[in-house]
């Protein structure tokens, strides 16, 4: 292994690796309607193709970084690099939905270790100051690029390929980052300050799958079935537990303490309302493309374009405006435009036509854009300057919270809501039917795409509309719940966070005031 640090290899691997982690958070939307007939999966189960990823990024993020400080930098990013490039594999082969997702925890798993050791592996290469901002810029743009390539390389490998080919890519690019990594990372360690805390990471684990799962599954179980009571419960005694061991262990995974400051507190309740509201309303509408319009993956990829770039002009853009203007202003511009956006798209029909659907996609995509930036500038403006690397890791990891139980909670959502509309619609239509049948051909007419039952009499016109009319009727419910969610943080922020505004250098006094400042001194 190499001694020294060759930045080409430190680079390569670096943002190859963050690169691929970031890739498959998007790539895998517009695949989902593939993934779901192929494995003749439910709306409910798919969605753990998207969740078990972010649940485990979002569970070992607050680690990733101290396992690497711990135990040597390089070798936690290349394990996590290889694991995820290994599972990648494992997704790729999944014979049903069971398989997918215990590829997608794993690669989730990986990814948490290749994020936060992305900033740390750059910060020990280049000393530099100035160098090391330059590195860091890039390593934003590579970001900004995944966001926007991810749904374009998607569909089109889907469509020409199939889904499996949006894992296997993972493989080449994984293997050049692993042999750039080995060749040109130098390790590095700090043991001594490395907080680790495993009571508390897996308590962490714990509640937050406990209570993702219950949710997910009460979108087809309901909120009282039994299993679902349970986990609630093991999810409340977890969380507790968790709180209780972050406030007694002398190096914590998530500083508690920091909670006492109304600021912080306000803006990790916002990062969590960003991830829940926006991130976890794209694989629903990439749902609505497919399965409601009819679009192919690839023209999917196409139609996302103006989210996907409004994403990566206001990511660059944002930190130049929290800079000028302080990063409440920004937040507040940003999630406004995200709550905007989410309930503009309640004007969505299943015919409407795509100069509209790009509008509000582009005004979604430019608040999320804007939003991170600030968001993690005023969690950080809220702490001492000591505990500003665990208050950034802390609001990270509470927006992908926010995204996992965002996904979990308005796919739950927009299931049961379509399946009462669909049984609504048979109601009307004269079938004679039992309420109870209706119920359950509901189900199968939403969970099979517009494929209804032949003891129904409905043909597949009817059946294919009953769907469209029930998946727009879920879909409104959950954006509206998101765009409120979003509009409830955007004004929390307006009126309750307080940040440091931004401070210009006095102007330079004249030689004459100087004087006469100086005579009064005297004086």
């Amino acid at each position: 292994m190499s001694a020294q640090c060759r930045p080409a290899g430190l680079i390569t691997a670096v943002f190859l690796g963050t690169f691929m982690a970031l890739l498959d958070m998007s790539v895998v939307n517009v695949a989902l309607p593939a993934m779901q007939s192929d494995l003749h999966a439910r709306i409910t189960d798919i969605q753990w193709v998207v969740d078990g990823y972010t649940l485990c990024l979002s569970a070992f993020m607050l680690t990733g970084g101290a396992l690497g400080d711990r135990f040597g930098r390089k070798k936690v990013f290349l394990a996590g690099l290889a694991l995820f490039t290994l599972s990648s594999v494992l997704c790729a082969v999944a014979p049903d939905t069971t398989t997918l997702v215990i590829g997608r925890l794993l690669q989730g798993t990986g990814a948490s270790t290749v994020t936060p050791g992305a900033l740390s592996l750059l910060a020990q290469g280049f000393p530099d100051q100035a160098k090391r901002a330059r590195m860091i810029g890039l390593w934003g743009a590579c970001s900004a690029l995944a966001v926007v390539l991810g749904p374009l390389l998607g569909g089109a490998l889907t469509d020409s390929v199939g889904w499996p080919a949006i894992f296997l890519i993972n493989v080449p690019l994984g293997l050049i980052a692993l042999t750039a990594g080995i060749k040109g990372i130098a390790e590095s360690a700090d043991p001594e300050h490395a907080a680790t805390d495993p009571v508390g990471q897996i308590l962490g684990i714990v509640w937050l799958a406990a209570l993702t799962y219950a949710v997910n599954e009460a979108g087809r179980d309901g909120w009282t079935a039994t299993q679902n009571l349970v986990l609630l419960a093991v999810a409340a005694v977890a969380l507790l537990a968790f709180v209780a061991v972050e406030r007694r262990v002398p190096r914590v995974m998530l500083p508690v303490s920091l909670f006492s400051n109304q600021r912080f507190v306000i803006t990790n309740i916002a990062s969590f309302m960003l991830g829940f509201g926006a991130y976890g309303t794209f694989y629903l509408l990439s749902l609505y493309l497919q399965q409601v319009q009819g679009t192919s993956a690839s023209m999917t990829g196409v139609k996302f374009l103006p989210y996907s770039a409004a994403i990566a002009i206001g990511s660059t853009q944002a930190g130049k405006l929290t800079a000028r203007f302080g990063p409440r202003g920004v937040m507040v511009a940003g999630y406004g435009l995200v709550s905007a956006g989410l309930l503009g798209l309640l004007t969505l029909t299943p015919s409407t036509g795509y100069g509209q659907v790009g509008v509000l996609f582009a005004v979604l995509g430019l608040g999320m854009g804007l939003g991170i930036a600030p968001t993690n500038a005023a969690a950080m403006a809220a702490v001492p300057r000591e505990r500003s690397g665990a208050a950034a890791a802390t609001v990270n990891a509470t927006r992908q919270v926010g995204t996992a139980l965002g996904i979990a909670v308005l796919g739950s959502l927009l299931n049961a809501r379509a399946e009462t509309s669909v049984a609504g619609n048979l109601a009307h239509s004269g079938s004679v039917l039992e309420p109870g049948e209706r119920s359950t051909a509901a189900h199968l007419i939403v969970t099979q795409h517009g494929v209804a039952p032949s003891h129904l009499g409905l043909n597949l016109r009817t059946a294919l509309r009953y769907f469209a009319s029930g998946f727009v009727d879920g879909l409104h419910t959950t954006l509206l719940v998101a765009g409120v969610a979003t509009a409830l943080a955007t004004v929390t922020v307006l009126l309750r966070l307080r940040t440091p505004q931004p401070t210009l250098a006095p102007k330079p006094r004249r030689p004459t005031e100087q004087a006469r400042a100086e005579g009064r001194t005297k004086a």
